[in-house]
C-alpha cells in the first residue's frame, strides 16, 4: 500500500510540473514565501520546485492565475503567440544579470520574430531604496518615447538615482531634462509602480526577477498564466518554456 501511495504522489507531481494552477478559497497560501527560495538555482531546479509547490496545493483545478497587462510597457508584436511578463527591480543583481545576459537573446530569437510579446512589470523590493524612483524614471522617459532606452541605462548603472545621474541619463537619451525631472519629482507614476508591486504580490512574486508565461489573447487585457519561472536562469530555461507554449 505504501508503494502505491508513493507512485500516486509521483504521478501527481509529474502532472503538475511547470503548470500554474493554484486554488481559491483555501487557507493562507504558503506559496509566495516558498517561491523566493528558488531564486538563483539551476533552471531545472527552479521548474521542479515550482511544480512541486503547485502540486502540493492540489492538481487538476480549473482556476488559473491571471495577470493584467493593461498599460504595461512591452516589446514585440501585440499579436505574438506567447506573452512573457517579467516582474523586476532595477537594483536587483539577478535582474541585472538577466537583462545583460539572457534578455537580449530572448529578444533576438523570439521578440523580433514576432512570436513573443515581452512585458515588463515593476516590482521594486523594499530592501532597495532607489528602486521605486528608478521605475518611475523609466515611465517618465517613456512619456518622451524612451522607456526602453532608460530601462537599459538603469540596469547598466544600478546605483541610487540622484538628480545628477538622472540629468546625465536624460542628456544621453536626448530628453527634455526639465520635463523628465518634473515628472519624477511629481510622483506621476508612483501609483503605477505600486500597482505593479501589488499585482506581483497577488500572483505570488516575492523575489526578483520572476517570470510568467501565457498565450496571448488579443481580445483581453489579461494573460492566463500557463508557466512560471523565478530567479535568474540561463537562456535554455526560457527557450524550453517558450517553445512548449508556441507548440500549443
Amino acid at each position: 500500500m505504501s508503494n502505491l501511495r508513493g507512485w500516486m504522489a509521483l504521478a501527481l507531481f509529474l502532472g503538475t510540473v511547470q503548470t500554474a494552477a493554484p486554488q481559491k478559497n483555501r487557507e493562507p497560501d504558503p506559496l509566495p514565501d516558498r517561491l523566493a527560495q528558488v531564486e538563483g538555482e539551476r533552471p531545472e531546479d527552479g521548474i521542479f520546485q515550482i511544480g512541486r509547490l503547485f502540486s502540493a496545493q492540489g492538481a487538476g483545478q480549473a482556476h488559473f492565475l491571471e495577470i493584467s497587462i493593461r498599460g504595461l510597457p512591452f516589446m514585440g508584436s501585440a499579436e505574438a503567440r506567447v506573452t512573457m511578463i517579467e516582474f523586476s527591480d532595477y537594483q536587483c543583481f539577478f535582474c541585472r544579470r538577466h537583462d545583460r545576459q539572457v534578455a537580449p537573446r530572448i529578444v533576438e530569437e523570439y521578440v523580433e520574430s514576432g512570436r513573443v510579446k515581452y512585458v515588463f512589470a515593476d516590482f521594486p523590493l523594499a530592501s532597495h531604496a532607489g528602486a521605486s524612483k528608478a521605475a518611475q524614471a523609466a515611465h517618465c522617459a517613456g512619456d518622451q518615447g524612451k522607456y526602453w532606452e532608460m530601462n537599459d541605462l538603469l540596469f547598466r548603472h544600478p546605483q541610487s538615482l540622484t538628480e545628477a545621474t538622472l540629468r546625465a541619463y536624460g542628456r544621453s537619451l536626448e530628453l527634455d531634462n526639465q520635463v523628465l525631472l518634473d515628472c519624477v519629482e511629481s510622483g506621476k507614476y508612483a501609483q503605477k509602480v505600486r500597482d505593479g508591486l501589488s499585482q506581483g504580490k497577488r500572483v505570488g512574486v516575492r523575489g526578483t526577477p520572476s517570470f510568467f508565461f501565457g498565450l496571448t489573447d488579443k481580445t483581453q487585457s489579461t494573460i492566463r498564466v500557463r508557466r512560471t519561472l523565478t530567479g535568474a536562469h540561463p537562456y535554455p530555461a526560457f527557450q524550453k518554456l517558450i517553445e512548449e507554449l508556441l507548440a500549443q
